[in-house]
């Protein structure tokens, strides 16, 4: 009997458990389209209204989407569950609010150290995001969750647009002694992505990064490995082909309208795949922004979509038609296709609609908008801090690690506290009845300077042992049990080898 047939045997036996043990579990789950703005999470891990199992934050373009869960068994509120049709939008002072339930996927098995992860940089001078990048970032992400269903034929299991690229390293005539490190800016046109491998042998390994280098090399594009040798944690990554600086269009078209699209269901292999390859019919249509991973077995596919020339008062027109009218479509394909008809938009090629109802993302359900105006932040103006921590399974949710973190802020940078952002965030629940948590925080260049510098230690060093220590003191001043392993750095790499991509 091969290796993965074993593999696959266990995998059968640990589902069948989790059904056995909670055959009618029901995943709750939240998604807010909101504006960027610094405090919006915090504030929503305070209220009593929001205790999320397992949370995904990210924001990009001045957009920003956080996605929570919870379980509950099917019994404890029958005639509760959302009906099959669309879900309508809660307004907010900052956004959208829609609430759903779905059935997660218990089969979606994979373990954390067999992944193969990426990070390729399409335009790493970008300033503002432009109409091409939109096509670009759509067609790179195709790619990427192609080669995962069909050369691994494994999930994909977390995409992240923009992206932090690897730390500057600079030296004077290859001596060591002269090494200079210095951070990346917080967020580039880049896209970071991980594919589950039921198969880590070498030669797999090898035939999905010979695809996705040869890909990069035809587009000019950037490609790095994350560094898999022992001892090397996430955030740590090898070379392998380098990007081409690419010349200003004479007649550069910057974006100017994103509109929000968040796909949600059961985990599986090729849903990120079939959605993306939809949008790609529509050469109009750009994807300048994206994140996606699993929560509680169910499959979160966020996209920051761009429709050239279209500005986002006549998107929200449309949509507030659609969503006025007796029955909102539900799945994806079928929902999209309202918008881009009335403007004017149509699919090349035009497939059967029978094909749309058999694909893996068929049955996802898709909650669009609102459109926002595109505003990206100054380029080099925000430094990434990476935050990491650990706390005992509580109903409390995000809320304790994120207030004691934010009173850790004051702490340090006082009224400053309030410019720092999130910019990414995840937060899982592991069968140890443990959550651990990872986040990338933006924090501007001008509160960084404050602290000065040495040759001995760099200013961002300083202020990150100094919240650190902060976030340490309000974690025992909360007297909240469980709470542990805080880390605070300014390179991924330095956070402890257990965390998250």
């Amino acid at each position: 009997m091969t290796e993965t047939s074993i593999r696959t045997i266990a995998d059968l036996a640990r589902a069948g458990f989790e059904i056995a043990r909670q055959s009618l579990t029901k995943v709750d789950y939240e998604v807010h389209h909101v504006a960027a703005r610094a405090g919006y999470l915090h504030e929503l891990a305070l209220s009593p209204d929001s205790v999320f199992v397992e949370t995904l934050c990210s924001a990009a373009n001045g957009g920003g989407v956080v996605i929570g869960t919870r379980t509950r068994a099917a019994t404890d509120g029958p005639g509760q569950d959302p009906p099959d049709h669309g879900s309508r939008p809660e307004p907010l002072a900052d956004g959208w609010l829609f609430r759903h339930t779905a059935l997660p996927n218990p089969t979606f098995i994979y373990e954390s150290a067999r992944t193969f992860e990426g990070l390729v940089v399409i335009d790493r001078l970008a300033t503002e995001p432009e109409d091409w990048h939109g096509i670009a970032v759509r067609d790179l992400t195709k790619e990427i969750s192609e080669t995962a269903a069909r050369v691994a034929g494994a999930p994909l299991l977390t995409l992240q647009c923009p992206a932090q690229l690897p730390t500057v390293v600079k030296t004077r005539g290859h001596d060591l002694r002269t090494r200079k490190e210095s951070p990346s800016p917080c967020s580039s046109l880049a896209v970071r992505f991980s594919i589950a491998l039921s198969d880590a042998s070498a030669e797999r390994r090898f035939a999905l990064a010979d695809r996705v280098r040869a890909l990069c090399e035809d587009y000019g594009f950037g490609f790095w490995l994350a560094d898999t040798r022992p001892g090397h944690r996430p955030g740590n990554w090898f070379e392998v082909c380098r990007d081409v600086r690419r010349t200003a269009p004479a007649e550069p078209k910057p974006l100017r309208t994103c509109l929000p699209l968040t796909c949600a269901g059961p985990a599986r292999v090729g849903s990120t795949h079939a959605i993306i390859a939809f949008l790609q019919r529509y050469p109009q249509v750009g994807v300048v922004g994206c994140t996606g991973t699993s929560l509680d077995d169910l499959a979160f596919i966020h996209l920051q979509l761009s429709v050239e020339g279209v500005s986002a008062e006549r998107l929200n027109k449309i949509l507030a038609k659609l969503l006025s009218a007796d029955q909102v479509p539900s799945r994806p394909h079928e929902l999209l296709r309202k918008p881009f008809f009335r403007l004017g938009l149509h699919a090349i090629p035009d497939e059967p609609a029978d094909r749309d109802r058999t694909h893996p993302a068929s049955d996802y359900q898709a909650f669009v908008g609102p459109a926002f105006t595109c505003h990206p932040p100054e380029a080099g103006e925000i430094m990434a801090v990476w935050v990491s921590w650990r706390i005992a399974f509580s109903g409390d949710g995000l809320s304790a690690p994120l207030d004691c973190l934010h009173g850790a802020l004051r702490e340090v940078l006082g009224e400053d506290a309030a410019a720092v952002s999130v910019e990414y965030l995840i937060c899982r629940a592991t069968e140890q009845s443990v959550v651990r948590g990872k986040g990338k925080l933006g924090v501007p260049r001008a509160v960084v300077e404050r602290f000065g510098g040495s040759r001995v230690e760099r200013g961002e060093s300083r202020m990150c042992a100094l919240l650190e220590d902060a976030w340490k003191h309000q974690a025992d001043l909360s007297e909240v049990d469980g709470i542990a392993e805080l880390t605070v750095a300014w390179r991924e790499a330095w956070l402890g080898h257990w965390t998250y991509s």
